[in-house]
């Protein structure tokens, strides 16, 4: 993925030596023929579970931060590409952070580390930053995993809500499942059928443009509420601010050691933020 230099410098004066990786769209979505997704048993949660005694020379424990936002685009066409959600995501056992829960423990503002990135998405028209969390917990097998609860504000749209679990393998690995609800408004003047979003790109959050006229534009005549379901899973390497792309918005997403130690599977280089 090529990145736009102006993105790379907002990075580079929040986050020192800090890489970016990309990740392209629902690569690993499965189907079923009625359209439901299929989805894995979800772990129960009893307690925060702890770092066996052979992985005690690596972090136990993870600063998890994410910033989701959204593009806007003036063509309604576009939503033809994604199916609405026809599933309930299973968020039942997905824990809140929030400052007393153990196994998500809410950070502040002020121990943020993309607070200069969310505030450029703000300052941009062409992109509604709608959610900015972070957290810390354990850093557990798979089996031992609990998902965490991704949720923005459900009284404005663009929203998100769904889980995203995190366990410790070879590698980190995150597996995402959300349901995005955002609103397409359809104008009277005449748009492609498609734009061409094959191509993953990091947003330029520098760039300056016109406000986006699918808000503005008087002719606008119809709005319409979309709701669809995104999955995808990754390995965490490189030390790298994660991209997770999808034509209609993006997830940026930052973690680091909490406890000192090197993060399992990561380049060692700079492995550990302060």
């Amino acid at each position: 993925m090529t990145l736009p230099k102006s993105f790379l410098a907002v990075i580079a004066k929040s986050l020192a030596l800090l890489s970016i990786g990309g990740q392209l769209y629902a690569a690993e979505q499965q189907t079923t023929s009625n359209g439901n997704t299929v989805t894995a048993n979800e772990p129960t949660i009893e307690s925060a579970p702890t770092a066996t005694a052979q992985d005690s020379e690596y972090a136990s424990q993870a600063n998890v931060e994410i910033i989701l936002f959204q593009r806007l685009f003036e063509n309604d066409g576009l939503n033809q590409k994604f199916p609405e959600l026809t599933s309930t995501i299973p968020v039942a056992n997905a824990v809140v952070p929030a400052e007393n829960q153990i196994y998500a423990h809410i950070l502040s503002a002020n121990e943020m580390q993309l607070n200069d990135i969310y505030t450029k998405f703000q300052q941009h028209d062409a992109y509604i930053p709608f959610y900015h969390q972070a957290w810390v917990q354990p850093l557990t097998s798979q089996p031992l995993a609990v998902p965490v609860r991704i949720q923005s504000d459900a009284s404005s749209i663009p929203t998100i809500d769904g889980r995203l679990l995190i366990w410790q393998d070879n590698n980190i690995e995150l597996n995402f499942n959300l349901a995005f609800s955002y609103h397409s408004v359809q104008k009277s003047s005449d748009f492609p059928d498609n734009l061409n979003q094959d191509i993953a790109t990091v947003p330029d959050i520098d760039a300056t443009d016109a406000a986006d006229p699918a808000l503005t534009d008087n002719n606008a005549i119809a709005m319409t509420t979309h709701t669809i379901q995104y999955q995808s899973q990754s390995s965490y390497v490189d030390n790298q601010m994660m991209y997770f792309d999808h034509p209609l918005f993006g997830i940026l997403v930052l973690i680091n050691s909490a406890d000192g130690k090197p993060l399992k599977g990561v380049s060692n280089s700079n492995n550990m933020l302060q």
